[in-house]
Formats: structure tokens, C-alpha cells, sequence
């Protein structure tokens, strides 16, 4: 696994884990915007994935992935994942429910991420001739 993988991801985790707590401070002084709108959708979408991400970035610590290959073959499987996420994305933005446009705005950003985080990786590994 490359080295910068696990920074990357941790970073993109601390980013949203931040701003998602300065929008949970925000909305808690205000009850009213504490409803299903799709300003909360968004941001309890948000915190999720940054639980998930979090949750890959400590498996990798516990059971690291050592051979290149495998880390490829895990990076384009995980690029499918990312592409049907986008898809869910795409489907709830459509909805009419205000939740589920914020929870489909999150998921297009967060899915977009880990699509561009996993095929980057995954094209930067097969060009180092690794």
C-alpha cells in the first residue's frame, strides 16, 4: 500500500469531520433547522461516511495490504463500489423528500472522492510499473 494512501483518506475524514461538527453546532442552536431538511441529510450522510472511511483507514493499519497487485485488484473493486454509490447518489438527489436530496448530495461528494482516491491510486500504481 502506497504510503500517502492512509494520510490521504485521514485527511479527507479530519475535513469532513470538521465541518460536520461546525454544522451540528450551528443547527443545535437553532432547533427549528434540526428537522428532515436537506441540510441535515447532507451533513448525518457525511458523518456516516466519514465512520466508513475511517473504519477502511484502520482495517488498513490492522491487516495492511502488502503486494501491489492485491492493493490494485482492491482498488478497482472498490472503484465498481464507488460508481454504484454514485449512482445512489444520483437516484436520491432526484427524490422529492429534502433528506434524501442531502443525503444524496453527500454521497455524490463523498462517492466522487473515493472514486477518484481509488482509480488515482490504481492508475498511479500500474504506471510506476509496480
Amino acid at each position: 500500500m502506497p504510503t500517502l494512501f492512509l494520510p490521504m483518506l485521514v485527511g479527507w475524514c479530519a475535513l469532513w469531520a470538521g465541518l460536520t461538527g461546525v454544522a451540528l453546532i450551528r443547527t443545535a442552536a437553532d432547533s427549528d433547522r434540526i428537522r428532515s431538511t436537506a441540510a441535515s441529510g447532507f451533513w448525518s450522510m457525511t458523518l456516516f461516511w466519514v465512520a466508513i472511511d475511517l473504519g477502511i483507514a484502520a482495517w488498513a493499519l490492522l491487516a495492511p495490504v502488502t503486494e501491489v497487485e492485491e492493493f490494485r485488484t482492491l482498488l478497482l473493486i472498490n472503484g465498481g463500489l464507488d460508481v454504484l454509490y454514485l449512482g445512489t447518489g444520483l437516484l436520491l438527489v432526484t427524490r422529492r423528500a429534502p433528506l434524501a436530496r442531502g443525503f444524496g448530495v453527500a454521497i455524490l461528494i463523498q462517492g466522487g472522492f473515493l472514486l477518484l482516491l481509488d482509480l488515482g491510486w490504481w492508475w498511479v500504481l500500474a504506471s510506476n510499473g509496480s
